[in-house]
């Protein structure tokens, strides 16, 4: 699918979290600049986070859980993770009770090819975006 600005990816990103639910898995793939974090911060906001979604480059992992929302969120950022095994020390995959998001997946290694929703974000020459969904649970 193309998607043409900021606003359609948001929409895109409200749309995919109509479909999420608890405990899956959710990478997005993309060069800087692809417009992972606004997907993300479109998914998190559909799930009724209010306040400011940031990046979690430095903290790698931010969470998202307060009263109101439909589902808690994990959002993880792992463009400065050195070596898959440090997913253990963030303690990634210790619960099951949330949505997590994982920019930069391939940096985690084989621990998460087995995404439930891989999504795959490629900036096109006229600025739009081209966007692949993988989705092992049904299609999108």
């Amino acid at each position: 699918m193309i998607i043409r600005d900021e606003d359609a990816m948001r929409a895109f990103g409200a749309q995919l979290a109509q479909k999420l639910s608890v405990g899956q898995l959710v990478t997005l793939s993309g060069p800087l600049g692809a417009g992972k974090t606004v997907l993300a911060k479109a998914i998190i906001a559909e799930f009724g986070f209010a306040g400011d979604v940031s990046s979690p480059t430095f903290a790698i992992i931010h969470e998202y859980d307060e009263p109101g929302m439909r589902l808690p969120v994990v959002h993880a950022d792992l463009y400065r993770l050195d070596d898959p095994q440090e997913l253990e020390e963030l303690g990634l995959f210790d619960a099951n009770d949330r949505v997590t998001l994982v920019e930069w997946p391939e940096q985690g290694g084989a621990a998460l090819q087995s995404a439930d929703i891989a999504i795959a974000i490629e900036p096109l020459p006229d600025g739009t975006r081209s966007i692949t969904v993988e989705d092992k649970r049904k299609q999108i």
